[in-house]
C-alpha cells in the first residue's frame, strides 16, 4: 500500500510521534503529507506531545541550547547538549546566516524558539524569532514605540509563552529620556495575533536595567527594577514580573535587604529549577567576591537563601551562566572554560567546552515544529535538517 493512502488519521498519529527533523524529512516525500503536516493544528498538536514527553519518565534528559563564541572573529557555535551528568552533546546546529553574528545577541530561549535582538544600532528594531529544530525564523513587525515617534529611549526585552493560549510573547519595555521624570511605555507581540499592542496603562513606572538579564519563571517575565523611593529616600531594587497570560499584570518580588540598595547594573536574575527564581550579584571593580541567591518559594520575600559566595577562581570570577535541572550551576571561567558546579559540595567538573570568556549564553530547549506554518519569515523549511549529530571539535 502506499504512503499516501494511508488513512489521514494513521498518519497524523505516526507524525505526532517523530522528533522535528523527522518530520523535516516527511514533509519532502509528497503534497499530500506536506499538507497534513503545515497546518496550525498538527504543529500545535506535535508540540503538546513533546512537552508532554519532556514532562514524563520517558524522557531521559532535558535540552539545553548553548551559544560559544570561539575565534579571534568571535564566531558564533550553537549547539544541543542533555542535561545529564556528563552534559553530553547532542547535536550541532548551523544558524542562518542572517542572524549568525555579533549583531544579535539571545535575549531569551523557551519552548522552543530563540529571540535574538539586533543590537549593534539603538535604532535598529529588528527582532528574530529562531526555530533551531527546523532552521527557520521569523521576523517581528516594527514596534510602536520608536525614535521617530516618541525621542530617545532606552529599551529592553523580555520572551517567554503563554500556556493558556500556546503564544509566545516578546515583552517590549521602553524608557523614554525626554522627560524628567521616568517614563515607561509597554509593548507586548503575540506570535498568535502577529501583531503588537500597548499595556502601558498597567505598567509601574520603575526604572529597568537597560540591557539587563530577563528570566521567564511560573508564566511570568522577570526583570530587575529600580522603584524610586519613598518620602525622599533612596531608589530600591527589587524583581518586576509580567505574567503573560490573561490580562498581562505586573507584579513585584521584594529582593533580600542586602540587595535592595545594590548597583541595580550588577544584578542578574535567572530561572531555579524551572518553579522560581536566582538572582546573581556580580562584584563592583573593586570587589573580590560574587554572590548568588535563590528564592526558595516563589513569591516568598522570607524564602530568600543566599545559596553560595563565589571568590577567586584561577585567577578570575566564574560568570554564573544558570542553573540545570538538579540544582548545579554551569560557570564560565577563566579563558572561556565552561564547567558545571555543585553548590553544595563545590565540586567542580569539567565538560570539554570553551569559548570566548564574556561570551557564552545558555538556555532551556525542546524540539518543534513551531513556525512551520508561517508564511512570512526570512528563511523557508530546509531541505536537510539543521541538526548534525557530530561530536565537536576538541579544543586545540
Amino acid at each position: 500500500m502506499e504512503a499516501a493512502y494511508l488513512p489521514p488519521e494513521i498518519l497524523l498519529d505516526i507524525f505526532h510521534r517523530l522528533p522535528a527533523k523527522s518530520i523535516l524529512a516527511c514533509v519532502c516525500v509528497s503534497k499530500y503529507w506536506l499538507s497534513l503536516i503545515k497546518t496550525p493544528d498538527f504543529v500545535s498538536a506535535h508540540h503538546f506531545n513533546q512537552q508532554s514527553a519532556i514532562s514524563s519518565s520517558s524522557k531521559p534528559h532535558p535540552l539545553f541550547l548553548l551559544r560559544l563564541c570561539v575565534g579571534s572573529a568571535l564566531v558564533n557555535r550553537y549547539s544541543i547538549h542533555r542535561d545529564d551528568r556528563r552534559f553530553t552533546h547532542y547535536a550541532e546546529i548551523k544558524p542562518p546566516s542572517a542572524i549568525n553574528n555579533q549583531s544579535f545577541s539571545i535575549v531569551g530561549s523557551c519552548q522552543g524558539l530563540v529571540c535574538l535582538m539586533h543590537d549593534l544600532y539603538a535604532s535598529n528594531y529588528t527582532i528574530i524569532l529562531w526555530n533551531p529544530s527546523i532552521g527557520k525564523t521569523f521576523a517581528l513587525p516594527e514596534p510602536g514605540v520608536t525614535f521617530e515617534t516618541h525621542g530617545g529611549f532606552e529599551a529592553l526585552l523580555g520572551f517567554g509563552f503563554d500556556s493558556s493560549t500556546n503564544d509566545y510573547k516578546v515583552v517590549r519595555v521602553v524608557r523614554l529620556l525626554e522627560y524628567e521624570e521616568i517614563a515607561i511605555e509597554v509593548e507586548v507581540f503575540s506570535l498568535n495575533a502577529g501583531s503588537w499592542k500597548t499595556i502601558t496603562s498597567t505598567a509601574p513606572q520603575y526604572n529597568i536595567v537597560e540591557r539587563g538579564s530577563q528570566a521567564f519563571v511560573n508564566g511570568s517575565v522577570h526583570w530587575v527594577a529600580t522603584r524610586p523611593g519613598n518620602d525622599g529616600g533612596g531608589d530600591k531594587n527589587l524583581i518586576l514580573g509580567l505574567d503573560l497570560k490573561g490580562e498581562e499584570r505586573f507584579r513585584e518580588l521584594e529582593l533580600p535587604e542586602s540587595l535592595k540598595l545594590e548597583r541595580a547594573m550588577f544584578l542578574t536574575v535567572c530561572g531555579y529549577k524551572e518553579s522560581t527564581i536566582a538572582v546573581f550579584k556580580r562584584p563592583y571593580f573593586t570587589e573580590a567576591e560574587s554572590e548568588i541567591w535563590v528564592m526558595e518559594e516563589y513569591g516568598a520575600a522570607e524564602s530568600w537563601v543566599r545559596l553560595l559566595t563565589l571568590g577567586m577562581y584561577g585567577g578570575r570570577l566564574p560568570r554564573a551562566l544558570g542553573f540545570r535541572g538538579n540544582g548545579d550551576m554551569l560557570f564560565e571561567l577563566a579563558g572561556g572554560e565552561i564547567v558545571s558546579g555543585d553548590p553544595e559540595s563545590f565540586e567542580i567538573k569539567e565538560l570539554g567546552l570553551w569559548g570566548e570568556a564574556g561570551y557564552s549564553v545558555v538556555g532551556s530547549f525542546m524540539e518543534t515544529l513551531v513556525l512551520l506554518d508561517r508564511s512570512s519569515g526570512w528563511t523557508e523549511i530546509p531541505t536537510e535538517p539543521e541538526f548534525t549529530f557530530a561530536q565537536p571539535n576538541p579544543r586545540k
